[in-house]
């Protein structure tokens, strides 16, 4: 299977996902970022047809955790960044990343940006949590 966006192999074929589609699933990142998270040993390099990939394990390790039970789909969506949270919840960006940072909001992290699993603040949203 490919991605339509960039002709890339997704996760559903092989279990790989390129560089492109984690910028993409962060909304941030550079090559330099994701040289020193494989110099620090946080994201493992696979080489496949002369390209680098990684795992979604390896990716979700990074991030801060593997997905619960059962969430693994859910967990390979593109992450929200606290603005459109707070558009969401109707409340600041600010707010939110106050709440992520005493973990009072499920959080996903990308170096040092805060990030969010669509399910799980639809989740929070649901439960009156906010």
């Amino acid at each position: 299977m490919r991605d339509s966006k960039d002709g890339n192999e997704t996760a559903l074929a092989g279990g790989l996902v390129s560089r492109a589609r984690l910028k993409r699933r962060w909304k941030c990142g550079s090559d330099s970022s994701f040289w020193r998270a494989e110099a620090d040993g946080l994201l493992v390099p696979r080489r496949r047809n002369g390209r680098v990939r990684y795992t979604w394990a390896d990716v979700w390790a990074y991030e801060g955790g593997q997905p619960p039970e059962g969430m693994a789909a859910a967990y390979r969506a593109d992450l929200l960044t606290p603005a459109v949270v707070a558009v969401m919840a109707d409340m600041t960006p600010a707010k939110i990343t106050e709440l992520a940072r005493r973990s009072e909001i499920p959080v996903r992290r990308v170096g040092s940006k805060w990030r969010f699993v669509p399910a799980e603040i639809a989740r929070w949203l649901d439960h009156g949590w906010v």
